[in-house]
C-alpha cells in the first residue's frame, strides 16, 4: 500500500510583450515576457528560492519556458521539461471579429457553458483543450511514487481548467477562476494505491508583486480586449 501527498505549484507566466518595439503585434505563439513580466517572476522566484522541486514542467511556449527558467534560477540542478499538452488554448483569427461583436466575444470567452460555446474564439474546441490538459495532469500525478513538490509553469486558461478540476467542476464556466500574470496556486493532492483520493487548494491566484490586488480590476480577457481595441483602432 502506497499513499502520499503531492504539492503542485501551478504558476501563470508573467506579463507578456504582445507588441514589438515598433508597436507591431507579435504572434502569441512566440510572445516572450516583457521586462515587467521578468520582474514579476523574479520576485516570485525569490519567495520560492528555499523550495526544492522534484519535477519542473513548462509548456512549449517561450513565455512559459522563460518563467520556469527564472523560477529555477536558484537551483541549477532542476531541469525544465517542456510539455505541449499544457500550451495555451488556441484562438481563431481575431482579425475576423467585427467591432460590433468583439467586446462580447472576447470579454465573455470564458463563459463557455453560459454562452454555449463549443470553441474558444472560433479556434480550439473547449472539449479537446480540456482533455489534453487534464489527461496529462492526471497522468503526471499518478506517475509519482512518493511525496514530491512539482512546479508547473503554465497559462491562464490551462490553470483555470486545472483549478476547476480541483473543485470537481470539469469544463464548467471558468470566468470566475481569475489568474493574474505571474500568479501562484498551491494544490495538494492525495494519492493512495495509484488513485487520486483527496484534493485541497492551499493558495489561489497569489501575486507576490501585488498581494492585495491593488489596481488589478481587469480580467485576463479584459486585457486581451483592450489590446485588440488598441491594435485595431476601435474606440471603446
Amino acid at each position: 500500500m502506497t499513499d502520499f501527498w503531492l504539492r503542485i505549484f501551478l504558476i501563470r507566466h508573467g506579463h507578456v510583450a504582445y507588441f514589438d518595439e515598433d508597436n507591431k503585434p507579435v504572434n502569441p505563439k512566440y510572445a516572450q515576457l516583457s521586462p515587467q513580466g521578468i520582474e514579476q517572476i523574479g520576485l516570485l522566484a525569490d519567495n520560492l528560492k528555499d523550495t526544492a522541486f522534484d519535477r519542473v514542467y513548462s509548456s512549449t511556449m517561450p513565455r512559459s519556458i522563460q518563467t520556469a527558467e527564472i523560477l529555477t534560477q536558484h537551483h541549477s540542478s532542476e531541469q525544465v521539461s517542456t510539455v505541449d499538452a499544457i500550451r495555451e488554448i488556441k484562438s481563431g483569427r481575431l482579425r475576423d471579429l467585427t467591432e460590433d461583436n468583439s467586446e462580447t466575444e472576447l470579454k465573455e470567452a470564458y463563459l463557455l457553458q453560459t454562452n454555449q460555446l463549443e470553441h474558444f474564439l472560433q479556434g480550439e474546441k473547449w472539449q479537446d483543450f480540456s482533455h489534453r490538459v487534464l489527461d496529462w495532469f492526471e497522468k503526471t500525478i499518478l506517475s509519482a511514487s512518493k511525496q514530491q513538490n512539482i512546479l508547473i509553469s503554465s497559462h491562464d486558461a490551462v490553470n483555470r481548467v486545472i483549478i476547476n478540476w480541483m473543485y470537481n467542476h470539469p469544463l464548467a464556466d471558468i470566468y470566475t477562476q481569475e489568474q493574474d500574470y505571474g500568479c501562484l496556486n498551491i494544490l495538494d493532492i492525495y494519492v493512495k494505491n495509484n488513485q487520486i483520493l483527496h484534493k485541497r487548494i492551499k493558495l489561489q491566484n497569489f501575486t507576490t508583486y501585488n498581494p492585495l490586488k491593488k489596481g488589478l480590476f481587469n480580467s485576463a480577457m479584459d486585457d486581451v480586449y483592450n489590446m485588440y481595441v488598441d491594435n485595431n483602432g476601435f474606440k471603446e
